[in-house]
């Protein structure tokens, strides 16, 4: 390694860990930092991305080998979106506006590369074209009081996209006039086709779990990686994602495996233990005395089951861009 790389690799860690105390600061809950200080830190954040995008080295080889440096568990860090009002982590279940993000408060957000078929459910072969990783997006709520732990988890298989494919997707993006400012997609990009969501109540599902929705599918090119950081970008949209890598002794982020492989149980059958839940509440409401509490869960509960039973899993993927 020639000394100017030994420089570039340099800068890039420096680069990587300012990026990384930056979204540490904007995301402290306990010491919540001025507007001021937030604008500043931001504009950081950008700018670090900007470099350290710059700084990837573009693979030029072809082989499958080279999405191996991107596999891992990953938390969702921070999101930089192209356009306003975008929300690209969660859809549904996270806009401000919808009656779920009065009753659920979201815990963390990951999105694990893992190895093809990693999880026992996934598949080797899309067609003729084989997969390369297992994408795998959790968003973990406590739900109602922190009383339930509520998961919705996207498992899809991920393929390669030939250059071909990435210049008309860029043609498309030129067509449909995204206002986004991709120019390139690297050979790193990936087009990931999720099964229906999976809904999971508590840390192993034992509780319920079942799909809800349809499939989706998404494009993501990856356009910075290190040992602590991956970087992607949205192939529609455009938006920035920074994935930060988890510990080793991260037992939550591994969470997922065990939800997975229990079979998911009918939709009907969660609303209805919902429904009883909240006739528990009526019932400690009027017979016990506790009105306050056992009318809030009666209440939350009849919402969460009327969303569940009428929702298509609050999922949203590139056609509703289109």
């Amino acid at each position: 390694m020639n000394r100017r790389r030994i420089a570039s690799k340099t800068q890039s860690n420096s680069l990587s860990q300012r990026l990384q105390t930056d979204i540490q600061v904007i995301n402290d809950d306990d010491n919540v930092p001025s507007d001021s200080e937030i604008e500043v830190r931001k504009q950081s954040i950008d700018s670090a991305i900007q470099q350290l995008e710059m700084s990837q080295e573009q693979m030029q080889d072809d082989n499958d080998k080279r999405f191996e440096p991107l596999l891992g568990f990953y938390d969702v860090s921070h999101v930089q979106t192209a356009n306003q009002g975008e929300n690209p982590v969660g859809g549904k279940w996270t806009r401000k506006n919808k009656v779920t993000q009065q009753i659920l408060n979201i815990r963390r957000t990951f999105q694990h590369l893992r190895p093809t078929n990693s999880t026992g459910i996934g598949m080797l072969m899309k067609g003729k074209t084989p997969v390369i990783a297992e994408a795998v997006n959790i968003i973990t709520f406590d739900a109602i009081f922190r009383l339930i732990r509520l998961n919705v988890i996207l498992r899809g298989d991920a393929i390669a996209i030939s250059a071909e494919e990435r210049q008309k997707q860029l043609e498309l993006n030129a067509d449909k006039n995204r206002g986004t400012s991709i120019q390139t997609l690297s050979n790193l990009t990936v087009k990931a086709i999720f099964d229906p969501p999976r809904i999971v109540f508590g840390r192993t599902g034992r509780f319920g779990n079942f799909q809800l929705g349809p499939s989706t599918s998404v494009i993501l090119d990856t356009t910075y990686i290190d040992d602590q950081i991956r970087i992607g970008m949205g192939g529609t949209s455009g938006t920035r994602f920074v994935f930060s890598r988890c510990q080793d002794d991260d037992d939550e982020a591994q969470d997922f495996l065990q939800m997975l492989r229990r079979k998911p149980v009918r939709r009907s059958r969660i609303v209805g233990g919902l429904i009883g839940l909240g006739g528990s509440g009526v019932w400690a409401s009027v017979a016990k005395g506790y009105k306050v509490m056992g009318g809030t869960v009666a209440v939350l509960t009849g919402l969460v089951a009327l969303a569940l039973s009428l929702s298509s899993g609050g999922v949203e993927d590139d056609e509703d861009e289109q």
